[in-house]
């Protein structure tokens, strides 16, 4: 099977890491650390609300995981 090769980042560009990105925007007075935290706590927000609404409501989301799995089951049968 042939391996397919990435194409160069763009000059000024690291492709492997957003370091120079960060760089950049920093460079221009965008605080990427600050912007970083916040981003996580409002994923850990959203996490820890998801996980009670599962808890408070139990049989609805194992049955809409049911109703998933279900459907993907079948989804994948006809293929």
């Amino acid at each position: 099977m042939a391996r397919k090769t990435r194409s160069p980042a763009p000059e000024g560009r690291d492709s492997e890491s957003g370091f120079s990105v960060a760089s950049d925007l920093e460079s221009i007075g965008i605080p990427t650390d600050e912007m970083a935290d916040a981003v996580q706590n409002r994923v850990s927000e959203f996490q820890e609300l998801l996980e009670d609404e599962i808890r408070q409501r139990l049989l609805r989301a194992l049955g809409w995981a049911a109703a998933a799995g279900f459907i993907l089951g079948v989804m994948a049968a006809r293929n």
